[in-house]
């Protein structure tokens, strides 16, 4: 009892103390800003959805026992193919500190097993909050709360049980078709019993299709394999208080017994949990790389080009940003001429019908390659932010580390848009559609002279949240979880949107007097389309090239002393 006791006041003051850190933080307005937003999106898609979720939950009559039914099927899937998952070391989640302090304690195999149980109770209460407040009140809280405990033990039970299955000689490939016979022998079952049923379904009313439906799932055989996993549907959505009284008396008695067993299987889950724990930990870091930009696939990738040993210094970044990228990105790139060639393959068997949608395809992923480019190939400042200090040790003028950190994705981006722009116009070329007179080599030309400044200016937009908005733009351990790094993505996507309408504002309105003009003199000569376009593109890269000494003059604002404790890894 004392040493449960303790196990209560530890998680409820871990939960307690991470509830207060998280709130201490929205102090700062970068954390409340983001929590807020965070909330504001969180409360529209439940609000949104709850009308709906509130007609499944509160149910009545036919609807209501089909539901139980439906779910309790559920539940049979979920406790059968436990056994099928892969992990079998019988590790159970605990973390460093956890391990540290109660593994050499005198603690019996049954009180660490108890401190699990009594850990995930803040996480099952969220949980059941959760569904409660989406309108599973018939449940009055505490049906749930025993469901989601026992199904909790249940899950621990299943871990231990794999890894003892192991040490008998049964590994995964084994309980994998243990458990697909089992669930074919239920299915067999199930459908021998409902063979010689007949059941009318179309020219009944809908309460009368539900109740028949129902009634499949009272045949004996089926509701004999169903009782349990019932126990579990009648604690969620009781139809009556007694229904909920005894489903959740018997799911006590139940978890009480999953219990026991778990204590008595003979599995030493201490070394398990130090395995755990390490790969755990080696997932998280690869999650922080990969998130971060800094993850190396590729180690031993070649460089691209040969680097001088003089000459400017800005090809030295770019240099090191198309290894890096290389390195971190070849993946990506493989996928993405894997995926063209596929379809420019497919087009050359089609017919000329068929093989304009792969052309219309090209033009759409012409269209998305500059805002899907800079979110896939982010070895720039995002990358290089870390070693602030690195960088502004540079005999380097701002504008010129800017450019030269853009330069590096630019030319990958670029690369790959001429690529979309080309096997559109080869495609609609020899197909018949309509866009075979608009896309042409002109129209090729001009649309890549056109995307050119417009990755460049994402690009430049992108890399302004990193030296604007540094705290932003670098995960540290300590990272924001929830509803603050949720509204942060949400800031950072909806300023980008912003951002990118208001500089192509001016490009637009040259543009409107630009067409007008080859529409009017123009059309039908050879230069009509650079006349209607050039003096657009001349303006978008006037806007990269204020946006880059715009960007350099912030760059060399930058205090590494202020900045660099808040960003740094």
């Amino acid at each position: 009892m004392i040493v449960a006791r303790a196990f209560v006041e530890l998680a409820v003051r871990s939960f307690r103390n991470r509830i207060v850190s998280r709130v201490k933080r929205m102090k700062d307005p970068r954390y409340a800003v983001g929590a807020l937003f965070g909330l504001l999106y969180f409360g529209w898609i439940f609000f949104r959805n709850r009308a709906g979720s509130a007609r499944f939950f509160g149910a009545a009559g036919p609807a209501s026992e089909l539901r139980l039914d439906a779910v309790s099927a559920v539940v049979l899937f979920i406790m059968l193919f436990a056994w099928a998952l892969p992990g079998d070391s019988g590790g159970l989640e605990f973390s460093e500190a956890e391990i540290a302090f109660l593994f050499p304690a005198p603690l019996r195999r049954r009180d660490l097993l108890l401190y699990k149980i009594i850990r995930q109770q803040p996480q099952v209460l969220m949980s059941v909050l959760v569904f409660t407040f989406f309108g599973a009140t018939r449940s009055k809280f505490i049906g749930l709360w025993i469901a989601f405990s026992v199904m909790s033990i249940y899950m621990m039970l299943v871990a231990l049980g794999r890894a003892r299955l192991r040490l008998m000689g049964i590994n995964f490939l084994v309980r994998l078709i243990a458990v697909l016979a089992i669930a074919f022998g239920i299915a067999a079952v199930a459908f021998f019993a409902v063979k010689g049923t007949r059941l009318d379904l179309v020219h009944v009313t809908r309460d009368v299709r539900m109740a028949r439906i129902d009634t499949i799932f009272h045949i004996p055989a089926i509701a004999a394999i169903l009782f349990l996993p019932k126990l579990y549907a009648g604690a969620v959505f009781p139809p009556s208080l007694l229904t909920l009284a005894t489903s959740s008396l018997a799911l006590l008695l139940i978890g009480a017994l999953f219990f026991v067993i778990a204590d008595r299987l003979n599995v030493s889950f201490e070394e398990g949990s130090l395995v755990r724990a390490q790969r755990r930990n080696e997932r998280l870091q690869q999650m922080r790389e990969r998130r971060g930009g800094r993850y190396v696939m590729f180690k031993r990738a070649r460089a691209p080009f040969r680097l001088a040993p003089t000459g400017r210094p800005e090809t030295a970044i770019v240099w090191k940003n198309t290894v890096a990228t290389v390195r971190m990105s070849l993946a990506w790139i493989i996928i993405i001429v894997i995926v063209f060639a596929v379809l420019v393959v497919n087009a050359a068997f089609m017919s000329p019908v068929a093989r304009s949608a792969v052309g219309v395809t090209f033009l759409m992923l012409t269209c998305l390659m500059p805002f899907i480019g800079p979110n896939i190939f982010t070895n720039d400042l995002r990358l290089d932010l870390p070693r602030l200090e690195v960088l502004k040790s540079y005999p380097l003028s701002g504008e010129g580390i800017v450019a030269a950190e853009v330069a590096a994705p630019l030319v990958i981006i670029a690369a790959l848009e001429l690529t979309t722009i080309g096997c559109a116009w080869a495609i609609l070329a020899t197909s018949a559609s309509k866009m075979t007179e608009i896309v042409g080599a002109e129209f090729a030309v001009v649309a890549l002279l056109l995307a050119v400044p417009v990755v460049a200016l994402q690009l430049l937009i992108r890399n302004a949240v990193p030296i604007i908005f540094p705290a932003w733009a670098v995960r540290t351990k300590e990272d924001p979880r929830g509803f603050v790094i949720t509204g942060q993505r949400l800031l950072l996507v909806l300023g980008n949107l912003v951002v990118l309408g208001l500089a192509l504002v001016p490009a637009a309105l040259v543009f409107a007097p630009s067409a007008y003009i080859a529409i009017k003199f123009f059309h039908g000569n050879a230069i009509f389309m650079a006349v209607m376009t050039a003096p657009a593109i001349v303006v978008i890269c006037g806007e990269v090239w204020l946006g880059v000494r715009f960007l350099g003059s912030r760059f060399e604002a930058l205090d590494v002393s202020q900045e660099f404790d808040t960003i740094a890894v």
